[in-house]
């Protein structure tokens, strides 16, 4: 399979990831100085507050944060589960769109994947060391929002990353599952800090992060599932429901 060809895969498995390969056009952001810029990302985010709901910085960030890491992890770790390669996201030669107030698609300069070898290390060093690590930097120095938040969010994003192709190709769900969890196992620490899979019956499982992405403080006081603000009870209450669908009648 071609580097082309695994991105194909990638989009017609997850319908709603938006993948362009090519030179771009207006719209585009180039992820190099997002994630080297403070100045400059924290101009883009400004723009996305009050389609967020929000006029706090920290809050935009945080979600602007999410949102990217999930669109960038999604294709790295798609390339990991359907090809078994890792797909250059390099800031350089990557780009991202902005449409509803939030980062929804990925532009690549040129489709290419990494040497064979040690794929989950390439996986780390491409998508975490080179690209999301430094977003992090740079979001903190940009306002006043913590970096464990900020892992939190980086690291839920990739957990929503293999749940999205599990969710769609369910006669794998414990391999990705297993593959989610070795990803995790040899992650940097800050990634291993930031949350853990908890397996949730025979073939699902559930991602628990230990801190707050801030949704919950838009205008919409949303709290995700997997919040590390909802109680033992509603988790459990969840893990159950979850187990006795899986079981069925």
């Amino acid at each position: 399979m071609t580097a082309d060809e695994l991105v194909a895969r990638i989009t017609g498995t997850v319908d709603y990831l938006r993948v362009t390969v090519g030179p771009g056009g207006d719209g585009w952001f180039t992820c190099e100085p997002l994630v080297s810029e403070p100045d400059r990302l924290a101009t883009v985010v400004a723009a996305t507050k009050v389609g967020r709901g929000t006029d706090r910085d920290d809050v935009a960030m945080s979600l602007f944060v999410q949102g990217y890491a999930f669109r960038v992890a999604s294709l790295a770790i798609g390339g990991w589960v359907l090809g078994d390669a890792v797909l250059d996201v390099s800031p350089a030669t990557t780009a991202i769109a902005i449409g509803r107030d939030r980062p929804n698609g990925v532009r690549l300069d040129a489709a290419r994947t990494s040497p064979a070898g040690d794929v989950i290390g390439h996986l780390h060093e491409t998508l975490i060391d080179a690209h999301l690590a430094r977003l992090v930097t740079t979001a903190h120095e940009a306002c006043r929002v913590g970096a464990p938040l900020l892992w939190g969010n980086v690291a839920a994003s990739c957990a929503s990353s293999f749940g999205a192709f599990a969710g769609e190709l369910p006669r794998r769900a414990i391999e990705i599952r297993d593959r989610a969890e070795s990803f995790f196992a040899a992650g940097r620490p800050e990634l291993a800090a930031a949350g853990r899979i908890v397996r949730v019956g025979e073939r699902r499982w559930a991602w628990e992060r230990k801190s707050c992405c801030l949704w919950y403080l838009t205008d919409s006081g949303f709290l995700c599932e997997d919040c590390s603000l909802q109680t033992d009870d509603d988790r459990r209450a969840r893990y159950a429901a979850a187990v006795a669908e899986e079981s069925g009648p």
